[in-house]
């Protein structure tokens, strides 16, 4: 028999309270688009929901002081609709528009989609690119964890029970693009993803860049290693299998309903040239032969 008592937090200071009050057995709800479907499955019970939608000071996206703070309780379909992401983080802009479908992007929220800490989840990988950093708050205090050192595990993370995500910050990237490739249904899970960054220089050549994926290991994550290995170099069709081969060292997909691991090797590649491609706004030759629907289709990883 499921057992759950409900509050509803009226703002920030209440829902930590009752955090700080009920430790573990404490669960936020927002979009609740993940935690009801555990609820249903079993996963979930004897605890008490924290309802937070109505906490006006985590929504919005504000950009100011050379940096993009989105409130956690932004709803993917907010971040879909963004001008500010669609000009200056185009990577979260693109992922935000491949989400699920349109009745799941309008409850979901970006402070739920990397608290639940999914290896799938859409949102991450263009904000491991961005390099985001996450703020977090307690009754004890505020500290900020960088996206990359925020996920511990299938769907675990460094935040304690006490402890909620309030924003999610980083720099303005117009360089930048997401790329995924999901089943062809409007709820597909993504059987890969990949966002890259970019800084260009003179010449074309990449000063600076970073490279993030999902689904293809235990947490979303960055592939450093092809990140040096791409930095000082000018970007072309021949000059990039060392960084690529550099992946198959990084990622550790693995076999489920929707891939096989050995699928999520061979295209995780793939995925990185063209988001890298897109990012430094290059052409690729096939794309010259086959016009721009592809690479439509590709941004929208044929599942929406």
């Amino acid at each position: 028999m499921k057992s759950f008592n409900y509050v509803k937090a009226p703002d920030l200071g209440a829902a930590l309270a009752v955090l700080d009050r009920e430790g573990e057995k404490a669960c936020l709800v927002a979009g609740g688009t993940n935690v009801m479907v555990d609820i249903r499955a079993g996963k979930l019970n004897d605890l008490t929901l924290v309802g937070i939608t109505d906490i006006a000071d985590l929504r919005g996206i504000r950009l100011g002081q050379g940096k993009i703070t989105v409130g956690a309780l932004t709803t993917i379909n907010e971040l879909a609709q963004s001008d500010v992401l669609a000009k200056q983080a185009t990577a979260l802009y693109m992922s935000a528009n491949v989400f699920a479908d349109a009745l799941t992007r309008n409850s979901a929220t970006i402070g739920g989609n990397i608290a639940y800490a999914s290896p799938a989840a859409d949102t991450a990988p263009a904000l491991l690119a961005l390099q985001a950093e996450v703020l977090i708050e307690s009754k004890g205090g505020q500290r900020r964890v960088a996206l990359a050192e925020f996920f511990s595990g299938v769907n675990k993370t460094v935040l304690l029970p006490s402890e909620m995500i309030t924003a999610i910050e980083f720099a303005p990237s117009p360089q930048s693009a997401f790329l995924k490739i999901g089943l062809r249904n409007a709820m597909a899970i993504s059987v890969a993803t990949a966002a890259c960054a970019v800084q260009m220089g003179r010449g074309g050549v990449i000063n600076d860049c970073a490279i993030a994926l999902g689904s293809v290991a235990h947490t979303p994550l960055r592939a450093y290693e092809t990140e040096k290995l791409l930095c000082g170099q000018k970007v072309g069709e021949h000059n990039l299998t060392q960084a690529l081969e550099a992946l198959q060292k990084t990622i550790c997909p693995i076999d489920d309903i929707r891939a096989t691991g050995h699928y999520r090797r061979e295209v995780a590649p793939v995925l990185v040239k063209r988001a890298l491609f897109m990012a430094c706004g290059i052409q690729r030759s096939d794309d010259k032969k086959q016009g721009t629907g592809d690479r439509e289709r590709e941004g929208r990883g044929q599942n929406d």
